[in-house]
């Protein structure tokens, strides 16, 4: 099924939280490198404190709360 044929797009029936921090993780290394680059000069810094806000919020949905089978 695609938009080219017209036909609706089936949306999930509810949003799991691995699908939220999969959503979020875009967002909070867009967030997080702007918030980092706008304090300190040059790339390196920004990257780094992205991606470790994104590594905590991979590990808090892969350990400490994992995805359970439906």
């Amino acid at each position: 099924m695609s938009v080219a044929d017209g036909a609706p797009i089936d949306l999930p029936e509810r949003v799991d939280r691995a699908d939220a921090i999969l959503a979020g993780m875009p967002l909070l290394f867009v967030g997080g490198y702007g918030a980092a680059a706008a304090v300190v000069e040059g790339w390196v810094v920004p990257v780094a404190t992205a991606a470790l806000a994104c590594a905590l919020l991979m590990l808090d949905g892969l350990v400490r709360n994992p995805p359970r089978a439906r």
